[in-house]
């Protein structure tokens, strides 16, 4: 089944010109590759995570980040952020579904936006270069969107328990070890293997 879940996303490549004529998006082929990569965001976020001292690391950062080198910056939204939601409803974490949909939406939107449009006529021989400064924009939007939550948010929402801003900075090296190892392991996906 890793091998379906492979050919899949290898025939997931990306045209920005196409996107912007309007020919990829909601293409059959689009649809499917962005409804397989969903399930896989879900199906990563579900494998027990890792603990450390800061909190659990899960691994479906590494989809997200995959996922917004090969396909356009709506279906990195999607992936990143409905993929996120779904796994919080499904797995009982509700509450935090649509902290997942914003922060893990825009991860995925900002590092496909500028890997594809912004650096898009950059050489084509440093795109895993170009790629690795994209993916650092997904991860400071996680990095400070949970930041913030806890931090500003969740004491308003949540008065009980022990959220703030101590508990905002410990979560910040849970989430740079997290971001870290979904850049390294997407990069190496996509680039060090014949999967692009």
């Amino acid at each position: 089944s890793i091998k379906l879940i492979i050919l899949i996303i290898s025939k997931a490549e990306y045209n920005c010109q196409r996107m912007k004529n309007g020919n990829t998006i909601f293409a059959t082929k689009w649809i499917t590759y962005t409804a397989m990569l969903t399930a896989l965001t879900v199906a990563t976020a579900a494998i027990p995570p890792a603990p450390t001292p800061w909190g659990n690391v899960y691994w479906c950062d590494g989809i997200i980040f995959l996922t917004a080198y090969l396909m356009d910056p709506f279906a990195s939204f999607i992936v990143g952020g409905l993929g996120t939601l779904l796994y919080d409803m499904c797995f009982g974490n509700a509450a935090m579904a649509p902290v997942s949909l914003i922060i893990h939406g825009v991860q995925g939107a900002a590092v496909s936006a500028l890997l594809h449009c912004a650096f898009k006529g950059l050489a084509k021989k440093r795109e895993p270069v170009w790629a690795g400064i994209s993916s650092v924009a997904g991860a400071i939007a996680v990095i400070g969107g949970y930041f913030a939550f806890y931090c500003l948010i969740a004491p308003l929402i949540y008065p009980d328990k022990n959220y703030g801003y101590a508990y905002a900075s410990v979560r910040v090296v849970r989430n740079v070890l997290q971001e870290v190892i979904g850049i390294a392991a997407a990069l190496m996906v996509c680039y060090a293997t014949t999967l692009k």
